[in-house]
């Protein structure tokens, strides 16, 4: 993700200002032929980009071998920029927004204090107990547990497969679509910039369900992506030199993570 641009599609969620406004759309359902990260082919020693709570943020290239059209992924963290933007989502109606009968391996309890970076699946939480609703998009919906506040805090996202929030610590989230992501990513002015977890990611996704090269828009098929595929940007604190988090959503699930900016 690049500098954070003001631009169309995008929402700062400011939490000084009190929030942003609530929305509610209609539930979107998941487009069959969107194709899961998981389902495609991976290298049995390929890295895993998720964050858990407990790891070290993963930082680099995702499997520059899901991307048939470049055998040359950039690896590493850009660091010239600020973050990108975040995005968020909407959730079915429901009186439990995270219950589940079988919690993930990796799950934590709410308000766990996660580093900064990571995320991780909190199950069996009531909707009201998740905080304010401050965005919604793709399916998914972000939570804020202190809307009027510019300290490091509890989020929550929700929307995923197995019916548990996903869990992480910020004090600003950003949200972009797909769109304005390919729109920055792929500015000549940032050809030089490496590919992070999150980019090379989005890069095999788009290949798979959008038949487009490495480093080409996604075309006519963009906005069935976008219905299950959003990013998030967390920064870990307000002011100058900002350190932030990426989160690659899609279909259900946490497709990727990385940290920039240290």
């Amino acid at each position: 993700m690049r500098a954070p641009i003001v631009t169309v599609g995008v929402l700062l969620l400011l939490a000084a200002c009190g929030g942003a406004p609530t929305s509610n759309p209609m539930p979107i359902a998941e487009e069959p032929d969107v194709p899961r990260l998981s389902d495609l082919d991976v290298a049995a020693d390929a890295p895993n980009v998720s964050l858990a709570a407990g790891q070290e943020p993963v930082v680099g290239p995702l499997i520059s071998e899901l991307i048939s059209s470049n055998d040359g992924v950039a690896a590493g963290t850009s660091q010239e920029n600020s973050g990108f933007f975040g995005r968020i989502f909407s959730v079915s109606a429901g009186s439990s927004a995270s219950g589940s009968s079988s919690a993930p391996a990796n799950s934590v309890p709410p308000n766990a204090g996660l580093a900064f970076g990571e995320i991780a699946p909190t199950c069996g939480m009531s909707r009201r107990d998740l905080g304010t609703e401050v965005a919604s998009a793709s399916g998914y919906t972000i939570y804020d547990t202190i809307p009027n506040s510019t300290a490091p805090r509890t989020h929550y996202i929700t929307g995923f497969d197995d019916n548990c929030a996903r869990q992480f610590t910020a004090a600003l989230v950003l949200l972009g679509d797909v769109g304005t992501h390919e729109v920055v990513r792929y500015n000549p002015a940032n050809r030089n910039q490496s590919y992070t977890a999150t980019d090379n990611a989005y890069e095999a996704i788009k290949a798979s369900f959008c038949r487009a090269g490495f480093g080409k828009p996604c075309g006519g098929r963009i906005d069935r992506l976008a219905k299950r595929t959003t990013f998030v940007t967390a920064y870990e604190r307000f002011g100058s030199s900002p350190v932030w988090a990426n989160f690659l959503l899609h279909n259900g699930d946490v497709a990727a993570s990385d940290i920039e900016g240290r």
